[in-house]
């Protein structure tokens, strides 16, 4: 199957910054939701790795793919999400790609029947989504800051795309360090971020 252009180029800029010597060889850390974007991203991801192979390049980066779960899921989508994961694992396991799977969970003061039940908070609304903060942002945080404590130093990749609204483009635009791949993290130090689709529209 032919691969479009623009594709093959987010695969060989992928595989060019993977391919980069930095300090440590930083670990990559890719978030995973199954949705489309963060889908995406590890495919092209996947794929650009198994080129840099291919080409003679030895794999020394290791990319971590985690998955957040606020333990409150339809059962559905978790046992869905579960199998994904395993899925990943195994495949990356079968073709020997340095790719480890995690799945990081709130901590039990921060889990939604806690917060509820145990603290009196309202049922996250618009107003007031203390879910996201204390069930998404910080559990993948905390495994970003664990791995810059190893390794020094941690580029996560982002499957943000400019066209996804004003809010995203303006936070991607805000970051960014004028000529270089790489913007530094917003709430991490020592940690960068890196958005190979963020050109990626949808047709």
């Amino acid at each position: 199957m032919k691969v479009p252009k623009r594709i093959a180029e987010i695969i060989d800029d992928i595989e060019d910054q993977y391919l980069e010597e930095d300090r440590y060889n930083r670990p990559w850390i890719i978030g995973f939701s199954g949705g489309k974007d963060s889908t995406v991203l590890l495919m092209l991801t996947w794929l650009a790795m198994q080129k840099a192979r291919e080409e003679g390049h030895e794999l020394n980066r290791t990319v971590y793919v985690v998955c957040n779960d606020t333990m409150v899921e339809n059962p559905i989508i978790e046992e869905y999400i579960s199998d994904v994961l395993a899925k990943i694992q195994n495949a990356a396991r079968e073709q020997e790609l340095p790719i480890s799977v995690h799945t990081t969970t709130p901590e039990i003061e921060d889990t939604f029947w806690c917060c509820v039940i145990g603290k009196g908070y309202p049922v996250p609304n618009n107003a007031f989504r203390f879910c996201t903060e204390k069930m998404k942002i910080k559990p993948t945080s905390t495994f970003i800051t664990n791995q810059v404590d190893a390794d020094g130093e941690a580029i996560v990749l982002v499957g943000t795309r400019l066209t996804e609204s004003q809010a995203r483009a303006r936070s991607i635009k805000r970051h960014e360090i004028k000529g270089h791949r790489l913007s530094k993290h917003p709430l991490n130090p020592n940690t960068f971020t890196y958005a190979p689709i963020k050109e990626l529209y949808l047709e």
